[in-house]
């Protein structure tokens, strides 16, 4: 194996170098935590989603040439089955999180960025860790590139949604003019949106179902156009299920000044956004039809935000991958679950890297999608170690 193909794999192994270690006796450490965290995600890559199933595997690793080339030694250290869970669950997330950001910022561009929670499912359970609290994972996706480029962790009655995202903005490489936020409605709150606006930041936001107030000056502020200002019809029904979906975005903007609709909590509410949602029942011919409303704090043109507005839908894609490509729903999830999905995002952010790098492309003999980049890791370990190397 070339040395141009060991470059960025040699270069994530300098940056896991700087997780620290917990371990007190240094001087003892037969496997370094570094040599662990790599191994871990090579696991993965390669389906290998549980402790059980990656210390299985790394059990025939010690005389993996990849491995000895990487870490330059004669033979690779196995931990026990015990000693690697025990490893992964302490890591420290903020340290292995800032590792991450640094892998992945060179492939992103920032400009259009989703922003969603996750509940990890199983750190809310009964029995013998009834003080763990209920966890969750606040991602932001790049959605141009499909990545995610940053979590924030959260443990229930901690931290809120808002403070995570304001902590998140802190970070300098986030701080780039004309940026574009999209939440769902569950994070479509004041006090995130306005930090969002006062900041100089973009934000496309669905209105919550309980915002009855919002939701109805929006529609009170529709009646106060002829027409739209401007309209784009999906060309083409797309497929959900059984049914075709076809969108048609509306938008309303004022054409004498900034502001389309004045309200006292919300700042610099420039545009309202109108989603007409057909959905028809291949079965039986059926048309249900969903009425959305969004605000914006800029103006566009109706086919920008429909974009905008799909691609924000690349998150449930991610969480998608997450959950049948590494399992993550079926984690324990109850204890110090953090550092572990920091690894599943690098799992999937490295398939991801591949698919866009060979979108249309085969591998071997079959289409290139996401679940055959996970089969072929699984057979071959060169394919596996071609993931890493991919080109910013």
């Amino acid at each position: 194996m070339s040395t141009m193909k060991m470059k960025k794999k040699k270069k994530l192994i300098e940056e896991l170098k700087k997780v620290n270690d917990f371990r007190v006796d240094e001087d003892k450490i037969e496997y370094p935590l570094y040599e662990i965290l790599f191994m871990t995600v090579f696991g993965l890559l390669k389906g290998y989603v549980t402790y059980k199933e990656l210390h299985g595997w790394m059990q025939h690793q010690e005389n993996n040439e990849l491995f000895k080339k990487l870490f330059e030694k004669d033979k690779m250290n196995i931990p026990s089955h015990s000693t690697l869970h025990n490893l992964l669950m302490n890591t420290d997330n903020n340290e292995l999180e800032k590792v991450f950001r640094d892998h992945f910022f060179p492939y992103v561009t920032l400009d259009t960025m989703s922003v969603d929670g996750k509940w990890l499912r199983g750190s809310d359970v009964s029995g013998q860790y009834t003080n763990e609290s209920h966890k969750s994972i606040f991602n932001v996706l790049d959605k141009e590139k499909k990545l995610v480029v940053a979590h924030k962790f959260m443990e229930k009655g901690k931290l809120s949604e808002i403070s995570a995202f304001r902590e998140l903005l802190e970070d300098e490489r986030f701080c780039k003019g004309g940026q574009i936020f999209s939440f769902d409605a569950l994070m479509t709150q004041v006090d995130l949106l306005n930090t969002i606006n006062d900041t100089g930041r973009r934000y496309i936001a669905k209105v919550k179902g309980n915002q009855e107030k919002l939701r109805d000056k929006a529609k009170e502020s529709i009646k106060l156009f002829d027409k739209p200002t401007d309209s784009y019809k999906d060309k083409r029904p797309t497929i959900e299920g059984n049914k075709l979906t076809r969108r048609t975005v509306e938008i309303y903007e004022n054409s004498d000044c900034n502001l389309v609709m004045f309200h006292p909590d919300f700042k610099n509410i420039q545009t309202i956004i109108k989603i007409t949602k057909e959905l028809t029942d291949n079965d039986t011919g059926e048309i249900n039809t969903i009425i959305t409303y969004l605000v914006a704090n800029f103006k566009s043109n109706a086919k920008s935000f429909h974009n905008s507005i799909l691609q924000h839908w690349s998150i449930e894609t991610y969480h998608y991958h997450l959950d049948m490509l590494t399992k993550e729903d079926n984690h324990i999830a109850y204890v110090n679950p953090f550092s572990m999905a920091i690894l599943r995002s690098f799992t999937i952010n490295l398939y991801q890297l591949y698919f866009n790098a060979h979108k249309g492309e085969k591998i071997m003999k079959s289409k290139v999608t996401m679940a055959e980049i996970k089969r072929t890791c699984h057979h071959l370990d060169d394919f596996t170690s071609e993931i890493f190397e991919i080109e910013a």
